[in-house]
């Protein structure tokens, strides 16, 4: 009975290491050049004029604004169609936002939308900077502040480094301890989080840059 149970067990480990592989087979297939979907995203809307085309329908509605912000603030669900048509684009490609409107809006309104667009991703655009900015600052801090304890953990090292101090070391390896904090601190703000916040600043710049048209869908010649 222990044989045949020990049987299963090992023909489960090897059905599930057999499974690993083929899973592990597969995502590295799908990382290939002709797989890529995001090389395939990017041909699909960059044109020969190197410029990313987003299509956006506005003949469904009959205004694009907010109902109560008296044509002033644009509707959030376009914003969120143009944010994940140009998620995966990258941020040195130039975008154009057409918006095909079957030709009902007149030239005041058209002028409404583009500065109600433009100054959306203007104020993303200028809110990412100042957040990247604030970071960076506090991160200079951090790290001053962490080169500033560890300077004052060296010294009181050398200071205490006496049996009749002993009982004061804790407060050395304490004052190590927050040095530490503050440097890592600075690190993250430089380095981990802080390439996430130079991407956001990018991406959003991107979208501040942005061209702004009206006409049929701009459809991709294959």
């Amino acid at each position: 009975m222990d044989r045949d149970v020990k049987a299963r067990i090992k023909l489960a480990k090897a059905k599930r290491k057999g499974q690993q592989k083929l899973f592990t087979k597969r995502l590295d297939v799908l990382f290939r050049t002709e797989y890529r979907y995001s090389l395939r995203f990017e041909e699909a809307h960059v044109f020969d004029d190197g410029k990313a085309y987003i299509n956006v329908d506005l003949t469904k509605i009959d205004s694009p604004f907010s109902v109560y912000s008296y044509d002033n603030r644009f509707n959030e669900e376009i914003f969120d169609y143009i944010n994940q048509e140009t998620e995966f684009l990258p941020n040195d490609i130039p975008v154009v936002v057409n918006f095909d409107d079957d030709g009902k809006y007149t030239e005041e309104m058209k002028t409404k939308i583009k500065k109600a667009v433009i100054r959306h991703y203007s104020l993303e655009y200028e809110d990412e900077r100042y957040a990247l900015h604030k970071s960076r600052r506090f991160g200079f801090f951090c790290m001053l502040t962490g080169f500033m304890f560890m300077m004052l953990y060296i010294g009181l090292s050398l200071l205490l480094n006496n049996e009749n101090y002993s009982d004061f070391r804790f407060v050395t390896e304490v004052i190590n301890i927050f040095s530490w904090v503050f440097i890592w601190e600075s690190v993250d703000r430089f380095v981990l989080s802080g390439l996430e916040q130079t991407e956001s600043v990018f991406n959003a710049g991107q979208l501040a840059l942005m061209e702004i048209q009206f006409g049929k869908p701009m459809v991709k010649n294959k």
